[in-house]
């Protein structure tokens, strides 16, 4: 009797894993073109340096807590007192943005160059009355927001 010899050629199918390649070159070149759109020029607003080298700046910080309560203290700057301390309370549980707005429009009227906020959010607080309390400030001149970590 003879013995049956196995037939040791074989092929690889190649095509399935050259699709799989393709179809991750196509996907990393589409991801590359969204890092420099994503990107945003970022400092750090506190803390960064020494003290004796921050000069004061006019600042405003606005503390929100979940009940939609926004309280505002002005630090460096002459203004009211009424002002320089307000606190405008959310109605319903939600922000009075017309509140913010006037008491923003009040405080850079009272001093010009006060360009500086810096939100103070509580743990609770919905991320889109933080949103909407920089937009309003924003639309008052006040440019330079930032959001105090909690």
């Amino acid at each position: 009797m003879r013995k049956r010899h196995k037939h040791l050629e074989f092929e690889i199918n190649l095509i399935p894993a050259i699709d799989l390649l393709s179809v991750c070159i196509c996907f990393l070149l589409l991801t590359a073109v969204w890092l420099h759109v994503g990107a945003l020029n970022v400092k750090q607003a506190v803390g960064g340096q020494p003290a004796s080298e921050t000069a004061k700046k006019p600042t405003v910080w606005a503390q929100i807590n979940a009940q939609g309560d926004v309280m505002l203290d002005v630090r460096d700057a002459r203004v009211p007192a009424k002002l320089a301390k307000a606190k405008i309370s959310g109605k319903d549980g939600k922000l009075d943005l017309e509140g913010i707005k006037n008491i923003a429009m009040q405080l850079k009227t009272a001093e010009p160059s006060l360009t500086t906020v810096l939100i103070q959010p509580q743990a609770a607080t919905v991320y889109e009355d933080i949103i909407d309390v920089m937009d309003q400030f924003k639309k008052q001149g006040l440019i330079d927001l930032g959001v105090s970590p909690l």
